[in-house]
């Protein structure tokens, strides 16, 4: 195995450390976006399901 310095090895790891909270904070707020769709979507269906139901 080829003699690593501790700079680079701290480098990598603080790079491995920053590049998994930003795709762990990416896929949040992706999911969060996607809930907020569809809570949108269900409600909206709620309420035009109400309304044929007021209407029948």
């Amino acid at each position: 195995m080829a003699d690593i310095s501790e700079r680079t090895l701290q480098v990598a790891i603080i790079l491995s450390f920053a590049a998994g909270f930003m795709a762990g904070w990416q896929a949040n707020r992706a999911r969060r976006k996607f809930l907020d769709w569809r809570k949108k979507r269900l409600q909206d269906k709620l309420t035009e399901t109400q309304k044929k139901l007021d209407l029948s």
